[in-house]
């Protein structure tokens, strides 16, 4: 998540939409400073006919996969690995491979554009998005903290800057939203610190709004409240055909706990009113909770229900 924005958006070379594309299609892989997990097909790239040689390089040698074939692998500073690298590397590459990929990227971004601007009601989570989007500034800092809600998140914010996207990690690991923004907040005092909650999140770390109003740390706090866990409830009923304990308590006033708390907050249930929200929230100075009811049938599209 950290090398976000180390090519920032709108740069030529960053085509992370067509990832899925990229990754069937290359002969090399690099994979540098993750794990081979299922964020990465574990190591699988290519196609059956002609997979692809993979490269892993870890800061550590028991960062380095031992459960895939690799082609070579290297351990230590990523910084010096980089750097010979890039003496090493002849100038050149497939402009029409990467014509390839930018289309496909291109035709991904069209494909959202009518629910980033949707009217539906309850508000699809896209339009959150298409609303915040418009309201970041380049140094923003945008932490995710949640399932589905995030996922959107993790797919259509593309940062200006390296540093600037925190989420739970591979483990998904809720609750660390609220630690995140008061270290984020108080690392980049004079940056937009958007945090990103589930419902489901919320209910792990919220009252450390607490913190936030006592030590007079402005955060815009977003929660996407669904009433449901929904990246459990998606994937259950796609499965079985039903779902097992994955309902909230529906429209649940997360909004009146940070007022409570000493903060601010409203409740947005309608598309039209997500703009103006979010411009009261960032000139609020403090902690600042918008609670948009979202569909819960307007789950995050995924190939995969899990390992």
């Amino acid at each position: 998540g950290q090398a976000r924005g180390v090519l920032p958006r709108g740069h030529e070379l960053l085509v992370t939409r067509a990832r899925s594309a990229a990754f069937a299609e290359a002969d090399l892989v690099i994979v540098a400073g993750v794990p081979l997990d299922f964020r990465l097909r574990y190591g699988s790239f290519g196609s059956k006919e002609a997979p692809a040689r993979v490269v892993h390089v870890a800061d550590a040698p028991e960062g380095i996969a031992s459960h895939c074939a690799l082609a070579a692998s290297a351990a230590g500073d990523l910084a010096a690995f980089f750097t010979l690298l890039a003496e090493a590397a002849r100038p050149g590459g497939d402009p029409a491979w990467l014509g390839r990929l930018r289309a496909a990227w291109r035709a991904s971004v069209d494909a959202d554009a009518d629910l980033l601007a949707s009217d539906a009601t309850p508000v699809h989570p896209m339009r959150v998005y298409g609303e915040l989007l418009k309201a970041l500034d380049d140094d923003a800092v945008v932490i995710g903290d949640g399932g589905d809600f995030v996922s959107f998140a993790g797919r259509l914010v593309e940062q200006a800057r390296p540093g600037r996207w925190l989420d739970p990690g591979p483990f998904g690991c809720l609750g660390t939203g609220l630690g995140y923004a008061i270290g984020a907040r108080l690392a980049h005092p004079s940056s937009q610190i958007v945090l990103l909650l589930g419902d489901g999140a919320a209910g792990l770390s919220l009252m450390d709004a607490d913190t936030l109003a006592r030590h007079n740390l402005p955060v815009v706090i977003i929660v996407g409240n669904n009433g449901a866990w929904g990246l459990e409830k998606g994937p259950m009923r796609a499965v079985y055909g039903y779902d097992v304990a994955a309902d909230l308590r529906p429209g649940t006033r997360y909004d009146e706990v940070v007022r409570g708390l000493g903060g601010a907050g409203e409740m947005v249930t309608s598309p039209a009113e997500i703009a103006p929200a979010l411009r009261r929230a960032f000139a609020s100075g403090v902690p600042y909770l918008l609670n948009v009811i979202t569909d819960v049938d307007a789950e995050y599209p995924r190939t995969t229900t899990g390992v």
